[in-house]
């Protein structure tokens, strides 16, 4: 239970202490996941994102690069990739580098996204197992 709050709490304190932004793609946003192996809240500010795993207590750090925008072909714009790190607080499988492929589905007038993402993380711990790994949420631009 005092975990629970103290995520909620630096949740709200993460999000009021960044600056906000007009434009939403480069501003900060907010949401909350279900995935594997954790669910629970998300923040992203320009390409920049880290997930807190609320069911299963973990944290994944991550940069993102639009496949538009690196690519040079705007018909990817909706897609990007993600690399970064994960710890999960599991007996088997603890801590790894990971990477993927994500997409965003930009909703009503753009301050609100769906995102679906999937990739591989390598556990460097026990037998050094690879994972294939996703999450699927929504997000709120401020």
């Amino acid at each position: 239970m005092n975990l629970n709050l103290w995520l909620r709490a630096a949740v709200w304190l993460t999000v009021a202490s960044f600056p906000v932004s007009s434009y939403a793609a480069d501003g900060l946003a907010a949401g909350v996941f279900l995935g594997s192996p954790m669910s629970g809240v998300t923040l992203k500010q320009n390409q920049f994102k880290i997930q807190a795993g609320i069911d299963k207590v973990g944290v994944a750090v991550d940069g993102t690069w639009n496949l538009g925008e690196w690519l040079g072909r705007m018909e990817y714009a909706p897609m990007y990739v993600y690399a970064g790190g994960q710890w999960v607080d599991d007996s088997t499988h603890q801590w790894g580098p990971r990477a993927g492929l994500g997409v965003t589905l930009p909703v009503g007038t753009g301050d609100v996204e769906l995102f679906a993402e999937a990739g591989t993380t390598w556990y460097w711990e026990e037998k050094g197992d690879i994972e294939f790994e996703g999450a699927a949420g929504a997000r709120i631009y401020f």
